[in-house]
């Protein structure tokens, strides 16, 4: 090992924008916590912009990365819908519970692997009874 390492590593001090970082990342987690930890970097950029602190989101993100700040929201899931270009039909069975006829119904179901699939079922009205699913 050649001896300007050993007197490198004596005489060691750290650079103006390592002390910057160290001061932004405690900075930083402050105001991620205070946000219910809701906050990405773009977000903390604009938060450190009214605070006067004007820097990249780059390095707002670096920072985050290296502290370990992310954000715990994600994104909302829209059901699939289906639409149609009609009117839609009156029901003729709603107010005749004599009529023997079956009720058919989709459900979407989120298994736990994060796949969605469909349980379709048939009721028979008259005994309320699942004929089939």
């Amino acid at each position: 090992m050649p001896k300007s390492t050993y007197f490198d590593w004596v005489h060691y001090t750290e650079s103006q924008r390592q002390r910057e970082d160290t001061i932004l990342k405690a900075l930083l987690r402050e105001i991620w916590q205070n946000n219910y930890k809701a906050y990405g970097a773009p977000r903390l950029r604009l938060a450190l912009a009214d605070l006067n602190l004007h820097h990249g989101t780059n390095r707002v993100r670096r920072l985050m990365r290296e502290a370990g700040i992310y954000s715990v929201m994600s994104r909302r899931f829209n059901k699939p819908t289906t639409t149609v270009d009609y009117r839609q039909r009156p029901n003729l069975i709603r107010h005749s519970p004599e009529a023997n006829a079956w009720r058919m119904d989709i459900t979407y179901l989120k298994l736990s692997n994060g796949q969605w699939v469909y349980l379709a079922s048939v009721l028979e009205l008259q005994t309320r009874k699942i004929l089939a699913h």
